[in-house]
């Protein structure tokens, strides 16, 4: 309904109002305004009510209702069964309270893993020499030719067509390598001793994203307010993980 924690009685009424004449189905026509006015209606159900409001908010900063005096010194609760049912939104918050500590053990992995990555980035690189077998024409993407190079153990790598001028058939060159994952960071012709970086890479154009998953991480794993909220991070660091494995395996030039 758009309103803060704090919202008084009177603020709810008002926004429960203008919601409700904005998506009566008598007053929009669309399709989604039926169900948008249902859950209008739940959340009022909740939040006009003193108790329920109460029990709402406490799940929202991850505080099990039940244990918790209430705010209103005059307030009486009311005998059992007599409080309306739960909206979604309340469902939503049980689950994640059930599954928080899983959300919790991704963030702290993903802690590990971002400081690790950092980690590969930062310490020296080692060394690697190669012998380029061939030097083959690959796709035209907007008018620009790459180029694939093939080493001799196999490996190929993609090369756009200034960087494949650097390097010619039967030459050698030096790979730099980081000290943990083995990602590549820069080609250096052995003759010519041209350098050029690795921009395709979780260490070049991508490197923002061990960062990213390290502020992520430290937020799932040591602010502690909001289930919601920590258990979204949770996903969040889930899915930056996944990206980084995804990128620790990919690197053109």
């Amino acid at each position: 309904m758009g309103l803060h924690i704090h919202a008084q009685q009177h603020e709810i009424k008002q926004a429960y109002r203008k919601l409700a004449l904005q998506f009566h189905p008598d007053k929009n026509s669309s399709k989604e305004a039926e169900a948008i006015f249902k859950e209008v209606n739940e959340a009022y159900e909740i939040l006009g009510d003193a108790r329920s409001k109460f029990e709402y908010d406490q799940l929202l900063n991850g505080i099990p209702a039940a244990s918790q005096p209430h705010r209103d010194p005059r307030y009486r609760p009311r005998p059992p069964g007599s409080f309306s049912r739960t909206t979604r939104k309340m469902e939503m918050l049980e689950t994640m309270r059930e599954y928080l500590k899983y959300a919790l053990m991704a963030s702290r992995i993903a802690l590990l893993f971002s400081a690790i990555l950092i980690a590969d980035f930062v310490l020296p690189p080692e060394k690697e020499q190669k012998e380029v077998l061939a030097m083959k024409r690959g796709q035209e993407y907007r008018g620009t030719r790459s180029f694939k190079m093939e080493l001799k153990d196999g490996e190929t790598m993609s090369l756009n067509r200034q960087t494949a001028s650097e390097f010619q058939q039967g030459s050698v060159i030096i790979i730099y390598n980081s000290s943990l994952f083995s990602v590549p960071l820069i080609l250096e012709n052995e003759v010519t001793h041209f350098k050029t970086e690795i921009p395709v890479s979780i260490y070049g154009n991508f490197i923002f994203l061990p960062f990213v998953l390290l502020i992520t991480s430290l937020l799932g794993t040591f602010y502690w307010k909001g289930v919601e909220f920590r258990f979204n991070l949770g996903v969040v660091n889930c899915f930056l993980m996944l990206l980084s494995f995804i990128f620790l395996r990919i690197h053109n030039f």
